[in-house]
């Protein structure tokens, strides 16, 4: 092949047009006149889990009660991460700052609040002490960003598929990757990178047998996580991962709409089930929510059903008018095509697939201190692929905190070349290489038995002897990983997303190995530990690369100080 190459030079790249990479890229044009370019796998305009649009933004707005301060939200997202992520990193990054960010969206021309009243629309849900979710109609969110993007001459080059950063063991000073509809090879070389990927998924079955989900993006192959982990940045708590309650057999978003207007759980017996397990009972976190379920199920008690039958007319009609058709079309789709109708039916339900997902007080992820900067010189990172996250509202602060802090550093700093055409040379030969592959397998026969293996020996319930045996397969596929041909360039794109969802499959089993104890539920299940530890509980797990692979340690997090 004759591979066609672009070399750019730039003084912050942003790995990532979802919402936290356009936030970061509009922050560091507000605060400093620095060159921005953004690096998008698909299309910035729609790219994201929030690209198809969202219908709720956690806030707190000190209006008067209690629950509504920057004290209430710090002690709830303290308590709803167990301790296992620094809070003083998200106060800093993302609490401290949600009221300047509804200010900058509504600015945005984004309508936060409802016409008719020229109020905030606010629901109650996953545990929390008030109604934090803002309910709004955010089908065009992403474009409105964009348009600022546009306004604030951000360069964005889309269709690139990042497969490496440029580093030397010390310092990470820019990107590589390919053109995933022309092939074109770019390096771009930068003074600061921000990753913001966003999360994981497609590493278990999903209900549909599909192996997208039918909510997050499709994109979402765990590149942040595998990138920053290469370039031997720290990441924590991998083992946590997510999990929610879904529509039977059909993965999709929705269960935040359902519980944030009141409904009910249901199990075969007649019982709403969840005052079993949390005192808050449908208004429980979700890992409660997804554990529950679970055991009614397995201890014999399922079917489970939601129940909506009991809400007012007023409250219906918000559900189905204002929250469902919002961020939720395949959801809404999925109920015309079933003929159920939520204000008379029953809506049988089930567990998700695991995911590594951004959800609100998330703890896996790449560790960021107050600044947004990694343990890697010259890298930082936002959004879903950090720990602290914090779902929308955390993408959007965390992109706009860390995309100024990185502009600041970067006026003081000269822009100086630091190519080392052999490691660029070697990437360039790993890219193209299962292109020029006359005979091999397709990706899609290992990505399969990723999800396999995945499901079989790290899924809900784990053990000792099943992580181990899982962990011994995933090695036993990256042997394979030679021998994948590409016909096309997007072959090529899903070639590259199966290796880092092997790796990060590896870093999840590794993890999960290490925490003898199990934690938030479907989170963390440990069949062999299967209480919360009273000595380590609060302990991170923090893994790296190193010599002989993952090292793995433990560290507690910082404590809240209830100052904002």
């Amino acid at each position: 092949m004759n591979v066609r190459k672009k070399a750019l030079t730039t003084d912050i790249l942003i790995v990532g047009g979802g919402v936290a990479g356009c936030m970061a890229a509009i922050a560091a044009r507000d605060t400093e006149s620095v060159d921005v370019v953004v690096l998008e796998k698909a299309s910035v305009v729609r790219s994201g889990d929030a690209g198809a649009g969202n219908d709720h933004f956690l806030a707190h707005l000190n209006s008067g009660p209690e629950w509504d301060t920057d004290e209430a939200m710090a002690a709830y997202y303290e308590r709803l991460s167990q301790g296992l992520a620094d809070v003083e990193v998200a106060k800093k990054l993302h609490l401290s700052r949600i009221g300047e960010i509804l200010d900058k969206l509504e600015s945005y021309g984004i309508e936060m609040k409802d016409r008719a009243t020229g109020r905030y629309i606010r629901t109650k849900s996953f545990g929390q002490p008030g109604p934090y979710y803002i309910n709004f109609e955010g089908k065009n969110l992403k474009p409105a960003i964009v348009e600022q993007m546009k306004q604030r001459k951000v360069k964005v080059i889309n269709r690139v598929n990042v497969t490496g950063l440029l580093h030397d063991g010390r310092k990470v000073f820019g990107a590589m990757g390919f053109n995933v509809r022309t092939g074109e090879f770019y390096e771009v070389q930068a003074k600061a990178t921000i990753l913001a990927l966003g999360d994981a998924t497609r590493l278990w079955p999903h209900p549909s047998g599909l192996p997208f989900n039918t909510w997050m993006s499709p994109f979402n192959n765990g590149a942040g996580y595998a990138m920053a982990f290469k370039a031997g940045a720290e990441l924590a708590n991998m083992e946590i991962t997510a999990v929610t309650v879904v529509p039977k057999g059909f993965s999709a978003a929705g269960l935040n709409a359902f519980t944030g207007m009141g409904c009910y759980l249901w199990n075969s017996v007649g019982e709403r089930y969840m005052q079993k397990y949390h005192a808050m009972a449908e208004g429980a976190p979700r890992n409660t929510l997804a554990l529950g379920t679970y055991r009614e199920y397995i201890e014999g008690r399922g079917p489970c059903y939601i129940d909506c039958r009991h809400l007012s007319k007023e409250a219906l009609l918000h559900l189905t008018e204002n929250l469902l058709p919002v961020d939720k079309d395949t959801l809404v789709m999925f109920f015309d095509q079933k003929g159920l109708h939520v204000d008379r039916d029953f809506i049988e339900i089930g567990i998700s697939e695991m995911q590594m997902a951004g959800f609100t007080g998330s703890v896996s992820g790449i560790v960021i201190d107050r600044t947004g900067k990694t343990t890697v010189e010259g890298l930082y990172a936002a959004g879903a692929c950090t720990v602290p996250s914090f779902a929308l509202s955390g993408a959007f602060a965390t992109g706009y905190s860390v995309g100024e802090e990185t502009a600041r550093v970067c006026r003081k700093l000269p822009r100086t070349e630091m190519r080392d055409e052999e490691q660029v040379n070697r990437e360039i030969e790993r890219i193209y290489a299962p292109l020029r592959r006359t005979e091999g397998m397709n990706y899609k026969r290992l990505e399969d038995k990723l999800r396999q293996i995945m499901s079989d020996y790290v899924g809900y319930i784990k053990n000792e002897q099943g992580l181990q045996a899982g962990l011994k397969k995933l090695e036993d596929l990256e042997h394979r990983v030679d021998r994948i041909r590409a016909k096309n360039f997007h072959e090529l794109m899903r070639t590259f997303e199966f290796q880092d969802l092997l790796l990060v499959g590896k870093l999840i089993a590794t993890s999960a190995l290490a925490r003898k104890e199990s934690r938030m539920g479907l989170s963390h299940l440990r069949g062999d530990y299967p209480n919360q530890s009273d000595t380590g509980g609060k302990d991170s797990t923090i893994i790296k690369a190193a010599s002989r692979g993952i090292e793995v340690s433990f560290r507690p997090a910082a404590t809240n100080t209830g100052r904002i």
